[in-house]
């Protein structure tokens, strides 16, 4: 299972699905793995603590979205998992990173009732990134979210335009981190043909999380966990 990893900006990150800071303090975050049975590791989980309030943030990112009624499910259980062991309010947020062909329209909540009885009012964030422009974040200068801009509106350029734009909008940073997420970003979505030329391995190479492909030869490669400053993706 291959996890693509975008740098963690704790306070724009929560600001960006909606966990809104009022008083314009940084969150506390506190990363966390719990594995649920039978079903793929969660994408995003930490302990927040924002504004004299705790509660868990679950994220996950998706870019085969196929059902509603089959993300509920997973959502709804992931849920109960987590809150089977932590009595801490949960807040969920799905980020949808490619426009699905066969929905139009992505349901975040549901009801259930039985003889008049309401049983379950349920509800999760819906992110689309595919409708948000991706200049805008150029703009406000979002480095955090550079990578994600590949499965982000664009207007005025064509593929081959996109990619290479989005390439460039990473090649100068310092941090070459960025790079390599933004070419693992487009690997999701382009086939190899459509990106290929564009790619500087000079560049690649620089990131910490790079490692050489085994069919080179390579045994080694120079992928460092950043445990502290890094979101897991999952693609």
């Amino acid at each position: 299972m291959r996890r693509i990893y975008i740098i963690n900006d704790s306070d724009d990150f929560c600001r960006r699905i909606g966990v809104k800071n009022v008083h314009n303090s940084y969150p506390e975050c506190r990363h966390t793995k719990l594995s649920v049975p039978d079903m793929r590791e969660m994408d995003f989980l930490t302990k927040v603590n924002m504004n004299s309030e705790s509660f868990i943030l679950h994220v996950e990112f998706e870019t085969a979205y196929k059902s509603n009624t089959d993300m509920m499910k997973r959502m709804l259980r992931y849920y109960t998992y987590i809150k089977w062991h932590n009595d801490l309010p949960v807040y969920q947020v799905l980020v949808v990173l490619k426009n699905p062909e066969n929905i139009k329209d992505i349901k975040g909540s549901f009801e259930s009732s039985v003889q008049g009885l309401d049983v379950l009012k349920y509800n999760y964030r819906v992110i689309k990134a595919y409708e948000i422009d991706k200049n805008e974040i150029l703009k406000q200068g979002k480095i955090v979210l550079y990578p994600l801009r590949v499965f982000m509106k664009y207007e005025e350029e064509d593929e081959q335009d996109h990619i290479q734009e989005c390439l460039y909008a990473v090649e100068n940073l310092d941090d070459k981190d960025y790079y390599f997420l933004t070419v693992e970003c487009i690997k999701k979505l382009y086939q190899k043909s459509k990106y290929e030329k564009y790619l500087k391995e000079e560049i690649l190479m620089k990131s910490s999380l790079y490692k050489e492909p085994y069919e080179k030869g390579m045994e080694e490669g120079r992928k460092v966990e950043k445990i502290d400053t890094v979101l897991r993706c999952l693609t």
